[in-house]
């Protein structure tokens, strides 16, 4: 069972936002990291492969994988050629809203955690953390980031789609900085702060505000998991949350 951590400091965490923009919150669960944790680690999940380009959706991370080795290559090569100068991302993702509508038979933590956050209590703390009473709707999607996955600078500003604030909860337990998978913020082409993907952890930040994933290194120790989405005034269209 997911539950707030007691001990979450609200007026702090309330100021820091307000004044920054963005605030972490350590410790942000009482318990159920470890099993969301497990629930992504799963053999159970359905991983799809997300790239701005080539592709124009997200693709099964199986496909991906059954393409010979060399276009394999050249499909990453591409999307390093656009990530040079524009915006481009790589890592694998499931989104919640979407499995639960098509039925299929993911760990059932995760479809618990997404009706967690758009239960009452969650959404309270939503708008009690911003301030902002027009939260009526939390998505989700887990996400996996192995060595060489990043997601360049962006702001997650979309007309018409109701987004207030991105949030990342992270569930990679040990993170070292040096691994990269590093939230960065940036001002005037500048690293203004960066956000360790520590387990239990919430980073809560308004939108639009540009930031970027720093890439994975080769060396890491393990893959970069989180549950991402924006806490929203409705839900997406299409149930893609």
């Amino acid at each position: 069972m997911t539950v707030l951590s007691p001990s979450l400091d609200m007026a702090a965490a309330r100021e820091r936002l307000a004044a920054r923009s963005r605030v972490r919150l350590p410790g942000l669960l009482q318990d159920g990291v470890g099993g969301l944790h497990e629930a992504v680690t799963d053999p159970a999940m359905v991983w799809m492969r997300a790239m701005h380009n080539p592709y124009n959706a997200d693709v099964p991370v199986a496909m991906f994988e059954a393409e010979p080795l060399h276009e394999q290559a050249r499909l990453i090569a591409l999307a390093h050629e656009e990530a040079t100068e524009g915006f481009q991302f790589l890592f694998d993702r499931l989104r919640l809203g979407q499995a639960r509508s098509l039925g299929l038979a993911i760990p059932q933590a995760l479809y618990d955690l997404h009706a967690w956050f758009n239960a009452e209590p969650f959404l309270d703390f939503a708008r009690t953390l911003t301030g902002d009473d027009r939260i009526a709707y939390v998505d989700a999607q887990a996400t996996r980031y192995l060595p060489g996955h990043f997601l360049n600078r962006h702001t997650d500003e979309h007309v018409d789609a109701g987004r207030l604030y991105a949030y990342v909860l992270n569930l990679s337990p040990d993170w070292r900085a040096e691994w990269g998978g590093l939230l960065m913020f940036l001002e005037n082409g500048e690293v203004s702060e960066t956000f360790l993907p520590g387990a239990g952890t919430l980073n809560v930040f308004r939108v639009p505000q540009s930031h970027a994933v720093s890439m994975v290194a080769p060396f890491a120790g393990l893959p970069r998991y989180s549950i991402t989405g924006w806490w929203r005034t409705t839900p997406p269209p299409g149930g893609q949350g």
